[in-house]
């Protein structure tokens, strides 16, 4: 047996492990044999230029992925929690889809003109800023303070959504039939926070 919240932490962190180590081979791998093909790809600067990238960017990239990556599986992991069928994973996890395609729009537009005022702000809305604000580093000079509170944003963010994902969750499992409207969610997160205090 094991305890609702160590189960989502778990196949939260299993998978992300999991996902870290595939990428990471493939990248090792691209890289062996860019170098073992270098001269090949010496005219071709499109190639030249993604394995030439500076430490810090290659750094910058892991730890945007590594924060967004959390903050999202959360998000999937309490929503997902939510569903007793199969066929109601879509309608529950739908929130965290329009969320990713916005957060990829406006990446992509953001492409065209990466300092467009949207664009900057959109960079400090923590559940765009894995994808906007890495947009704005690679194609921009962006402030080290702007970098800075986006990062800390997000972290402040993923937490808080851990936090409330590891309650759903427990909650969640628990729960048979239909998936709760939000606001009787909420009422049964109150009253579940009310009665563990009263503990």
């Amino acid at each position: 047996s094991a305890r609702p919240t160590s189960l989502m932490f778990g196949k939260v962190i299993g998978s992300g492990l999991a996902g870290l180590a595939q990428i990471g081979v493939l990248l090792a791998a691209a890289v062996g044999f860019y170098q073992f093909n270098a001269d090949r790809f010496a005219d071709i600067t499109l190639v030249r230029s993604m394995f030439e990238m500076p430490s810090w960017l290659v750094a910058t990239t892991i730890l945007f992925y590594l924060i967004g990556y959390f903050m999202y599986a959360f998000l999937y992991g309490a929503l997902g929690s939510l569903a007793s069928r199969t066929e109601d994973i879509n309608t529950s996890i739908m929130p965290i889809v329009l969320l990713l395609v916005a957060a990829m729009m406006v990446s992509i537009f953001g492409m065209i003109n990466p300092e467009a005022t949207y664009v900057t702000v959109c960079s400090f809305i923590p559940v765009l800023a894995p994808m906007v604000m890495f947009v704005r580093i690679c194609m921009t000079d962006v402030p080290f303070w702007q970098v800075a509170v986006s990062v800390a944003l997000m972290l402040g963010t993923t937490g808080l959504i851990g936090y409330l994902s590891a309650r759903i969750y427990r909650i969640g499992v628990l729960m048979y039939g239909k998936p709760p409207r939000l606001s009787e969610l909420v009422r049964t997160l109150r009253n579940d926070r009310k009665a563990s205090g009263a503990v």
